[in-house]
């Protein structure tokens, strides 16, 4: 991959250890991001697709009623009769939609002339196909099946640009999605496409039916009832998630999800940085700077990157260029790689280790030296590392009771792996304020906020066994005034490079 590669969509979603079917792509206010397979959940139901379609208003457009005429034998319109069988699919598709959901859905007839569904299933919401890829797949499992007479027919559902211009290819990107599209074979015929457009509408969405289909047709599509308590779709692929041991015995497994946009909002403050499109702008300005040879800019480089607390640190390299922030410390540690998690859909240019910090306790962090080094954590086991983080969210810490039924104390420290960013290198604490002082970002110090030296473990026989250093943007405080010994709680990403 070439350019530059920093992206601005901020993650809020929850995820869940159990993904749900077609759980992966919620569209919010008529956007839509980047759309990922389909998954599998096993608690939704007709009802709960259609309980959560009712909210959004729904509109058909009609073809206008004919004058009266003398009754003429009905035509047969062969490509209906075809595809009716798939009605059942069609509605759930639209469905799905209104919930605010886009996965492409597919189902297949059998040689008895049932018809089911097909689903892919993944347990483990940092791995999934495209939706190109998932529809190559589908088509490729299916076509098989086809030649080898296991089925008479198959149909793949998912939208795509089609704005009755015949282009059927799939939609990906916000402004993209027009049609849901109908791509279908069957046994002695060539493999054939139609569309469903639809037209957003503030609140609603239009769908204006199928051009080569009558009236009537249409009608009986958009009238057709799912049976609450059936389930539609009975045959289930898992996804596995790419996973080997290499020659050192660390662990490499693969994601092809993360970004580092919710890095970005750390230092910048979430709200500010997904609303002030300024932040993004100077991080592009910057990023070209440093594509210049020009030695005229060596200075403006430093000024747009160094700065006292934090460090913009490019990465340029022939196939991979992007820039992340670096919170500057001397704290280090003796650790060992158990596990690297590498990002595949960055080039596996950009990982998250984890391993045994200390010969006691387990942590994760994202290597922001990972494209230079990437080669000694793969082969390295014990290393010694700097490890810094940058808070999410900050907050006041209230005590609560522990499971033997004692509160925590003035002392307590805990972290444990983030449910709502896994993989991240990120982690919820309650941890206590050692010390602390204001710090600015930018050269015209519009990024603000505080280095916190941030105690994780109390240890009674070494004050900094686990004490970070750590950057949080005054905007995603949920308080004002910092105080030394104060205990705090929230969600940090670890971040960490090879010591020198």
């Amino acid at each position: 991959m070439s350019g530059l590669f920093i992206p601005f969509i901020i993650f809020t979603a929850n995820y869940n250890n159990n993904m749900g079917i077609f759980n992966f792509f919620k569209k919010k206010e008529n956007r839509q991001d980047e759309v990922y397979a389909p998954v599998q959940q096993n608690e939704t139901s007709v009802k709960n697709v259609m309980e959560e379609a009712e909210e959004v208003e729904v509109m058909v457009d009609t073809l206008p009623e004919q004058p009266s005429e003398p009754v003429e034998e009905k035509k047969i319109n062969n490509e209906y009769e075809k595809i009716k069988i798939y009605n059942d699919y069609i509605v759930y598709s639209i469905a799905l939609q209104l919930k605010g959901d886009y996965a492409p859905i597919s189902a297949f007839e059998k040689e008895n002339g049932e018809v089911e569904g097909f689903a892919y299933m993944v347990n483990d919401a940092t791995y999934m196909f495209s939706m190109e890829d998932a529809i190559g797949r589908m088509e490729k499992k299916f076509e098989s099946e086809l030649k080898e007479g296991k089925i008479r027919s198959y149909m793949i559902l998912y939208h795509s640009k089609f704005d009755d211009n015949g282009n059927h290819e799939v939609a990906t990107q916000e402004g993209e999605f027009k049609s849901i599209t109908l791509s279908y074979h069957y046994k002695g015929f060539d493999k054939a496409k139609t569309a469903l457009p639809y037209v957003f509408e503030n609140q609603s969405i239009t769908y204006k039916g199928f051009s080569e289909f009558s009236q009537e047709e249409n009608n009986e599509i958009m009238n057709n009832q799912l049976v609450e308590g059936k389930e539609y779709f009975t045959n289930i692929e898992e996804i596995k998630i790419p996973e080997s041991s290499n020659e050192a015995g660390i662990k490499i497994k693969k994601s092809n999800v993360h970004t580092l946009a919710s890095t970005w909002g750390g230092v910048f403050g979430f709200e500010s940085f997904q609303n002030q499109k300024e932040f993004s702008e100077y991080l592009i300005h910057t990023m070209s700077l440093f594509r210049m040879e020009d030695p005229a800019y060596d200075q403006d480089k430093l000024k747009y990157t160094e700065f006292k607390d934090v460090k913009f640190k490019p990465v340029l390299s022939d196939d991979f260029t992007t820039m992340y922030p670096e919170v500057k410390t001397d704290f280090s540690l003796d650790f060992e790689t158990k596990e690297i998690n590498e990002w595949e859909n960055v080039n596996n240019n950009e990982a998250v280790i984890g391993g045994s910090a200390r010969d006691t306790f387990g942590i994760w962090f994202f290597a922001t030296d990972y494209v230079e080094n990437r080669n000694r954590y793969l082969t390295q086991t014990k290393l010694n590392v700097n490890i810094s983080g940058i808070i999410f969210v900050l907050d006041l810490h209230e005590s609560f009771e522990l499971p033997d039924g004692t509160m925590t104390g003035e002392d307590f420290t805990a972290y444990k792996p983030s449910q709502d960013l896994p993989n991240y290198g990120c982690f919820d604490f309650v941890g206590k304020i050692m010390d602390f002082r204001e710090t600015e970002v930018l050269a015209d110090g519009s990024a603000t906020g505080y280095i916190l030296k941030l105690k994780l473990i109390t240890n009674s026989e070494m004050e900094d066994f686990f004490t970070i250093d750590a950057f949080v943007s005054k905007g995603n405080m949920r308080f004002e005034t910092l105080t030394k010994g104060m205990q705090v709680a929230g969600a940090v990403q670890l971040q960490g490079k090879m010591a020198n």
